[in-house]
């Protein structure tokens, strides 16, 4: 910046010499400057996008990729600070991408934000390199001809027991080529995991109506889990190529999730009184995967992008429940899961306007499961699919339509049957952009909700002793329609206001329900289609910054209304409010959060879900390899409740307090160090643990 202004000073004042000396004067008066102060537009919007230059302070004070989206207050999107999943104000998924490249959870761990450039967020990206992803988070970072650097990371929790996490990102880039190698390390151990739980049961005895309070209350537990992820990546980037291979290995134990308690019946004479319980559920996954990336830049401007992905689990999972006066209830799974999937997509631009998309994916998910023990199947499922579609986009600055649709076509198999579904899918997206600071978009969506295994298994597997568990293989899977409106405004760099609304519409929905069993002495929980699902959301989010940015705050209040039809009607519209804080002082920041208990209803279950407020104060020093931070969290807090959960239906009623040490509180340290090498390095989009097939073990 002082570069700028001794450039312009210069070019001013030659500039009256020169006009003295056209004036005939001898002499050069003296004119007196103002300051000139040259600011940065630091947020702007568009009909492609919404851009975020993010400050020196916001950089150095995040300790992630994810940590840098919280601290930035992006007001299109939302960080939940339990998981740190990204979504929109919607709660869609948002993908992830650094350098046009995307990356998991944990790879945007190792992210040395120092380098972050820019942050793109993007709705319907025309880029083929996002891959037809809808909505992208795209962080640009600072690019090195070659080099490496390796980043350590350690996070501690206290009060909670054992809760710690270190990992290892190490990156190597020589010409075209990168290579990335993660390792991790997870070791949890408490004794606060569990629920209590009324469930009112609707029997039969002799052929008539009877009630039985069945009251499970917890009074110990025990839950340890090791994880230990290793993941390779290698990656090819050249002008018109990209490819990337990723293979990963993960290994997760859970030795004891242990709970006990007491178990009381009204009427007592059901289950003999003075019951007690317990419930042990050990269970070990080993985890490997495949995820293939092929882009090519073909002549007349065309290009094809493929993206095979592979996942194994293996899983022995062991289930052990007794009650007094009971027989115990033992199980024993042993889980082979894989799929495979495969999406590819030809893309053509025509001018600077228009562009043409044709896109074709299929592949399936397979369980091979063997249970034993009270109840004993060898069950075989397989859910296949295919499907293609056309895609459409129309771009001028301040107008984007983007438009797809196709066909799809599924095929379950559960244990000798099968089922075929055939539907058709549609998605347009408008965006008008009146000018850099102003930014309106329209959504429509048209798809369908598949059904699992989980909801289509034939097995019946007993629960407790009033209960038993199965699905439906004869379920339809659920229409869906959605319809987003969203507004944008960015009128400097020190606010930015996003305000939204949503209607979904889940038709035919698929629904949890229970009918009798064991001649009427037992219910069985199954699955049919019954009813519509209608949510409707309405909600504005703020980010300011004053003080030149060194004060921070971001606010997202959000009114919800949601209700059901069918057998089970009910009505449900909660209010919630996150707020967020942050000061930088120097090298030092401190930073808090506060969310009001956040309210859900589930659409399958009608299940009304009620957590604790959440909140926390952070310090934390940085400098350009090194931050250090404490945090405390729920201080004020009391007890171990996470959660209260309720549901009704005709025959089954049940009324939850979950217990965990999300909302307890604890002392959290955490440190990062980060070391380069070589002559020139590339930071950024660190390789993270893969994830396996998905489970059908019914629970």
């Amino acid at each position: 910046m002082n570069r700028t202004i001794c450039i312009f000073t210069a070019m001013f004042c030659f500039f009256i010499g020169c006009n003295a000396q056209k004036e005939g004067t001898d002499s050069i008066q003296a004119h007196e400057l103002e300051e000139v102060v040259v600011k940065a537009q630091l947020q702007h919007t568009s009909a492609t996008g919404t851009t975020y230059i993010p400050t020196s302070r916001q950089k150095n004070s995040a300790q992630s990729a994810m940590d840098l989206l919280k601290v930035m207050g992006i007001p299109q999107i939302r960080v939940n600070p339990i998981d740190e999943k990204v979504t929109d104000n919607f709660g869609g998924d948002v993908g992830i991408y650094i350098n046009y490249l995307q990356a998991s959870k944990e790879e945007m761990d190792g992210l040395r934000t120092a380098d972050v450039r820019k942050v793109e967020y993007l709705e319907f990206p025309t880029d083929p390199r996002f891959r037809g992803q809808y909505k992208v988070i795209n962080i640009v970072v600072r690019e090195y001809v070659y080099g490496g650097y390796t980043k350590l990371a350690a996070n501690e929790n206290f009060l909670l027991g054992l809760s710690s996490h270190v990992n290892v990102f190490s990156k190597f880039t020589y010409k075209r080529m990168t290579y990335d190698l993660y390792l991790g390390a997870s070791n949890r151990s408490d004794s606060h995991d569990g629920s209590s739980t009324k469930g009112i049961y609707s029997l039969l005895k002799d052929g008539k109506p009877f009630i039985v309070n069945r009251i499970e209350t917890l009074e110990g537990s025990k839950f340890k889990q090791n994880q230990y992820p290793i993941t390779f990546r290698a990656t090819y980037s050249s002008d018109k190529i990209q490819i990337r291979n990723t293979l990963g290995f993960q290994h997760l134990a859970n030795p004891c999730i242990y709970r006990k308690g007491t178990l009381d019946y009204i009427p007592e004479t059901v289950g003999g009184g003075d019951n007690t319980f317990e419930r042990n559920n050990p269970q070990r996954k080993n985890s490997c995967s495949y995820t293939g990336s092929y882009f090519f830049v073909l002549p007349k401007n065309f290009s094809f992008d493929v993206s095979p992905v592979f996942n194994y689990t293996h899983t022995d999972d062991f289930t052990e429940y007794s009650a007094r006066n009971s027989t115990p209830i033992l199980r024993q799974a042993r889980e082979d899961a894989y799929n495979f999937r495969i999406d590819g997509y030809l893309r053509k631009s025509i001018g600077q306007k228009h562009s043409l998309m044709l896109g074709a994916n299929g592949g399936q998910w397979s369980n091979n499961l063997h249970y034993t023990g009270t109840n004993v199947y060898n069950d075989k499922f397989s859910n296949g699919f295919a499907a293609c579609l056309v895609g459409y986009n129309f771009q001028i600055p301040k107008i984007a339509v983007n438009c797809d649709a196709g066909f799809a076509w599924e095929n379950s198999y559960i244990n000798g049957q099968k089922k075929d579904d055939r539907y058709p899918f549609a998605h347009i997206n408008l965006r008008y952009s009146l000018n850099n600071k102003n930014m309106f978009s329209a959504y429509f969506q048209y798809a369908s909700n598949t059904a699992g295994i989980t909801e289509k298994t034939t097995d019946i597997l007993q629960e407790n002793e009033l209960m038993y568990i199965s699905g439906n293989p004869d379920l339809k899977n659920s229409r869906h329609m959605t319809v987003n409106l969203a507004y944008t405004w960015l009128p400097s760099n020190s606010f930015g206001m996003s305000a939204y609304g949503r209607f979904f519409g889940l038709y035919d929905r698929m629904f949890q329900t229970y009918t009798h069993y064991n001649d009427g002495l037992a219910l069985l929980r199954n699955w049919v289609n019954d009813g519509d699902y209608l949510s409707g959301v309405v909600g504005m989010a703020f980010s300011w910054k004053p003080l030149n940015g060194k004060l921070q705050l971001y606010a997202n209040p959000e009114m919800g209304f949601h209700k059901i039809t069918g057998t089970c009607p009910l009505d449900y519209n909660p209010f919630q409010l996150s707020i967020r804080v942050a000061y930088y002082i120097n090298q030092f920041y401190f930073q808090g959060l506060y969310e009001t208990p956040q309210k859900s209803l589930s659409l399958n279950t009608n299940t009304i879900y009620h957590k604790s407020n959440y909140y926390s104060l952070t310090a934390g020093w940085s400098d350009l390899d090194w931050n250090i931070r404490l945090s405390v969290y729920n201080f004020l807090n009391k007890g171990w409740e996470n959660s209260t959960s309720e549901f009704k239906t005709t025959l089954y009623s049940e009324a939850s307090t979950n217990y965990g040490n999300n909302y307890h509180p604890r002392i959290n340290i955490s440190v990062t160090y980060t070391f380069g090498y070589g002559k020139k390095v590339q930071r950024g989009n660190e390789v993270g643990e893969q994830s396996g097939a998905a489970s059908a073990i019914l629970k």
